[in-house]
């Protein structure tokens, strides 16, 4: 499945949104992704809901399992750079 949707992550809560986003566009369960994966069901409910701080390891795990990778870009300023 291809999906190019960004999302802008400056939080916790907003990190596990993106997470779900992924999960759910591509018909995965939080069970399928924790055993792809060996993370909990529970623990990728917390990520996904911005409770708990997932480490980087783990978060780009979950991303690998989706076929999706974490890049950062500036902000976009809302300014007209010319």
């Amino acid at each position: 499945m291809s999906n190019t949707s960004a999302y802008p992550v400056r939080s916790l809560r907003q990190a596990g949104t993106a997470l779900r986003a992924r999960r759910t566009a591509q018909g995965m369960s939080q069970k399928q992704l924790g055993k792809i994966t060996g993370t909990a069901q529970s623990t990728i409910s917390d990520i996904e809901n911005g409770v708990v701080a997932a480490s980087l390891d783990v978060y780009l795990r979950l991303l690998e399992a989706m076929s999706a990778e974490l890049s950062v870009s500036d902000r976009l300023s809302g300014r007209d750079i010319n």
